[in-house]
């Protein structure tokens, strides 16, 4: 994963899993973004999930997010389900 991903507000859908109206948006076949922009706000990447199955798990690490006051993007990317999120570190930024 490299790079930066810039998202077309008008191919922006809307996820409904555990009761949640997530902002979704599927890349299909394409390399996955450490980031995307979208509306002006960076999205970094938190966390993939497999896309069976990803509904028992995926409401408990978005309400932590939105616990945590980010604010969170689903994408899909190939077969799989990608988290990102305003406010978190980068992957491999602030440790050493």
């Amino acid at each position: 994963m490299e790079g930066v991903i810039e998202v077309n507000p008008a191919h922006i859908e809307t996820l409904y899993t555990s009761g949640m109206e997530l902002p979704y948006v599927e890349f299909g076949e394409v390399e996955p973004a450490l980031k995307l922009v979208h509306d002006g706000e960076e999205y970094w990447y938190v966390r993939t999930l497999p896309l069976t199955g990803y509904g028992a798990v995926m409401a408990r690490h978005i309400r932590e997010l939105e616990g945590d006051g980010k604010k969170p993007i689903l994408a899909r990317f190939w077969d799989r389900i990608y988290i990102y999120a305003t406010g978190v570190t980068p992957i491999g930024a602030g440790k050493k």
